[in-house]
């Protein structure tokens, strides 16, 4: 929102990825960018009719919100095997998120993530910061 920042971990992917259901900070275009990791190397990952699958099986996910009509393309995706050293990263609001799913967005290299975002911070409004999950 408006006025919010984002406090992010510098030092957490120093030694290990990132994992899937991580909110990773990065560069693309020139661009900081956030997204949460929704496959890592290794990983197969499917979209079906909306539905995200990992590895065969559904990938859980309470965080994300539906607020309008998507396009096929976000819909419908995959499979793709993830190579070594690279995420495929999207949006919690996946009807309108420029992700992964998109050819021209594409996998993210894990040499271009800056850190790990933890807390959304809020302006002076009396609520304290809020994790994020």
């Amino acid at each position: 929102m408006k006025g919010e920042r984002i406090l992010v971990d510098l030092h957490s992917y120093r030694t290990n990825a990132p994992r899937v259901g991580d909110v990773v900070v990065f560069r693309k275009e020139g661009l900081f960018v956030i997204k949460r990791v929704a496959a890592a190397s290794g990983d197969t990952i499917e979209g079906k009719e909306g539905a995200v699958f990992l590895n065969g099986g559904p990938l859980q996910q309470p965080y994300v919100q539906h607020l309008g009509n998507p396009p096929a393309q976000l819909n419908n995706f995959g499979p793709l095997t993830i190579p070594p050293r690279e995420l495929f990263v999207m949006g919690d609001n996946r009807d309108v998120s420029r992700d992964s799913r998109m050819p021209d967005f594409g996998l993210v290299d894990e040499k271009s993530v800056i850190g790990k975002a933890l807390y959304i911070l809020r302006p002076k409004t009396g609520r304290g910061p809020r994790v994020i999950r």
